[in-house]
This record gives structure tokens, C-alpha cells and sequence, in this order.
């Protein structure tokens, strides 16, 4: 399976043997073995720790929560793997999407507000558990796309933060 996080491809093969199983990244193989404890809810055991893992996916993504921090992967489809193109510089502006998809418990700023960098943002719940979202630059919220209480896909964007442009 090909995944994508922060701009970053990985390959990832899973090998099982009786109760022995592999995850492969990038050709570096980690063994554990793992107990299901509910739908999609495991706990694994790696190098003598416990970890409990969430894991969930949909068409395009494929979410995972580790001990309560979250972490979104997109699928890469073979005829999307990129071959050098740039992206599209965006260093001037943040745009805050839901890690998975959830509810959201809090909005904290309000468009037009200046935030620093550090401060939340929202809060959104996912899985009984809440997360808040901090914006990565110092700016100002250009746009507020969200309502407390409304339920959210993980590709809906919740908010923009751009940098002030200086005079």
C-alpha cells in the first residue's frame, strides 16, 4: 500500500506468521503482535510497549489515532504518484482540515481575528475523543468554514490562516 503524510510517500507491506506480524516501511521491517479489542481498535505490542491503535479508512484516506494523537495518510493511487511537480507554495497561509472525520465541539476564533502562532484554533471530536487544531503561523483567520455541532468530512476545509502581508 502506498501512503502519503506531510508531503511524504511511504511503502507499506504487512506480513503476518502465526501470531507474529511485520509492518514494513520503506523497506525497514518492524515486528509486534497485536490483540483486536473492538472494531478497529487494537492493542499492539512492539519492543516490550503496549500501544493502542484506532485504525480506519475510507476511499482516500486512511486515518489512524495512536495513544490519542491522530494521523491522516492519503492513498496514493498509482496514476497519482508524483514525478517531481512542485506544489503550490503554501508558506504565507495554513489551511486547518479535520485530522478524520468528527464533529466539531468548539470554534475559537472568528474571521478577521489575528492569532499567533501556537494558539488553537477549534476543537473537533472524533472517535469520543477531542482534539484541538493550533494554527502553525502567526496571521490573520481569512476564513471560519465551520459551526459547533456540525459533523465534518476529513477533506472540508475549516479554517485559513494567512500571514499579514507586509506594507
Amino acid at each position: 500500500m502506498q501512503l502519503k503524510f506531510k508531503d511524504k510517500e511511504y511503502e507499506l507491506k504487512l506480513e503476518k506468521q502465526n501470531d507474529n506480524q511485520a509492518i514494513i516501511i520503506n523497506n525497514e521491517k518492524i515486528d509486534f503482535s497485536s490483540i483486536l479489542i473492538d472494531t478497529n481498535i487494537f492493542s499492539v505490542f512492539s519492543d516490550g510497549s503496549k500501544t493502542n491503535v484506532y485504525a480506519a479508512e475510507d476511499d482516500n484516506r486512511f486515518y489512524v489515532n495512536i495513544d490519542g494523537n491522530n494521523f491522516t495518510f492519503d492513498k496514493v493511487k498509482a496514476e497519482e504518484k508524483s514525478f517531481g511537480e512542485e506544489e503550490k507554495d503554501l508558506s504565507n497561509k495554513q489551511i486547518i482540515k479535520p485530522p478524520m472525520p468528527g464533529s466539531i465541539v468548539k470554534v475559537l476564533v472568528e474571521k478577521g481575528q489575528k492569532v499567533e502562532e501556537g494558539e488553537g484554533l477549534i476543537i473537533i471530536e472524533a472517535m469520543k475523543m477531542e482534539t484541538t487544531m493550533y494554527s502553525s503561523i502567526s496571521g490573520i483567520v481569512t476564513e471560519v468554514n465551520a459551526t459547533a455541532g456540525e459533523q465534518v468530512d476529513s477533506d472540508k476545509v475549516l479554517l485559513v490562516v494567512e500571514k499579514e502581508k507586509e506594507e
